[in-house]
């Protein structure tokens, strides 16, 4: 970190667990964060406020004290030199409508949240480039690779992707976010960032189906090269460079959320390959599992591209399906070849 960077007043708009840890990085290097949640959940504010402890989301993490959480969103915004988003993908646009009258003239916005708007497709960015005044869209930025908010506050080494085709705004997030133990590595390609990004959940849902089945690393092994084929494809059709698919975006993510034991999406897929079905299972994990929107996404986006994905149409039927989800697993993994 640069000497440059002190004193920034920085905003995170999201107080669950990646947003707080998230801020907790940032105020670890010396910043002020002002940290707001979406309307309706105060609690993990009010939290943070008695106890400096997101005990709803990031439960027996000690908070710094330069992290000030604010109720209302336009006392977050105020003069903060960069904007970090990492509120659900569901609920983002709305709220980058609200707050777009609200931020600095000069401040950079980045998107943490990942993701794709489920009734036109675009991409997070894309939406709030839509939102913010004109001279404001260069300045958006994507950050997106294997991160666990649990290992991130921990200081646990952790690298992902950052992407934009401003590099003054890379190097000025780079310069508050950075330190012994977060790496960000530049990338232009904003589509295959987010594209690697919004779809690691759906195949990571697969790798739990191993778990449910009692598979073990050689058949998640021989699965993560089929997605990272399809998500490849993907990136390429809608106007992303191939080779990001092998980066920390890409493969990285993949890797980290498909083999993490506390992922929803896992543990979801690890219901369904105990054979309940779909709505059973979002049952069973009583948390929002991502990846059965973002599938549903996938698969528009697989038609509106003409994109050979077989890998994920089985995903999607195993979600779906009104029967035992087991049978067409595995009769996809006869056929692979």
């Amino acid at each position: 970190m640069n000497n440059s960077s002190q004193n920034k007043i920085l905003a995170v708009l999201g107080a669950g667990n990646m947003g707080t840890a998230v801020a907790q990085v940032l105020a670890d290097n010396g910043h002020e964060v002002r940290i707001w949640n979406w309307e309706g959940d105060h609690v993990p504010l009010k939290q943070i406020e008695m106890y400096h402890e997101n005990k709803k989301y990031l439960k027996g993490v000690k908070l710094s004290k330069r992290i000030i959480p604010k109720f209302q969103i336009k006392e977050a915004l105020e003069d903060a030199h960069i904007i970090f988003l990492i509120i659900p993908s569901g609920v983002l646009e709305h709220t980058i409508s609200f707050a777009a009258r609200s931020i600095a003239h000069n401040a950079i916005i980045v998107d943490v949240s990942k993701g794709i708007e489920p009734e036109s497709l675009r991409l997070i960015p894309h939406i709030i480039m839509k939102h913010v005044r004109p001279d404001l869209r260069k300045n958006v930025v994507t950050i997106s690779g294997p991160a666990i908010a649990g290992q991130m506050v921990s200081k646990q080494f952790t690298a992902m992707n950052i992407a934009s085709k401003n590099t003054r705004a890379i190097a000025a997030v780079r310069d508050v976010m950075e330190n012994n133990y977060i790496r960000l590595v530049p990338n232009k390609d904003v589509i295959g960032v987010e594209v690697g990004g919004s779809f690691k959940n759906v195949y990571s849902i697969a790798i739990g189906m191993c778990d449910g089945l009692g598979f073990g690393l050689n058949t998640k092994a021989a699965l993560l090269t089929y997605a990272l084929r399809e998500i490849a494809d993907l990136i390429v059709a809608m106007g992303g460079r191939k080779n990001t698919a092998y980066e920390l975006a890409g493969l990285g993510d993949l890797i980290g959320t498909s083999l993490c034991p506390d992922s929803r999406n896992r543990t979801f897929g690890e219901w369904l390959g105990k054979g309940y079905t779909g709505l059973q299972a979002r049952q069973k994990v009583q948390q929002t599992v991502e990846g059965v929107d973002a599938t549903r996404c996938l698969m528009r986006l697989v038609r509106k591209h003409h994109i050979h994905a077989p890998f994920a149409h089985v995903i999607y039927h195993c979600i779906t399906s009104r029967h035992d989800p087991r049978r067409a697993f595995l009769n996809f993994l006869t056929e692979l070849g």
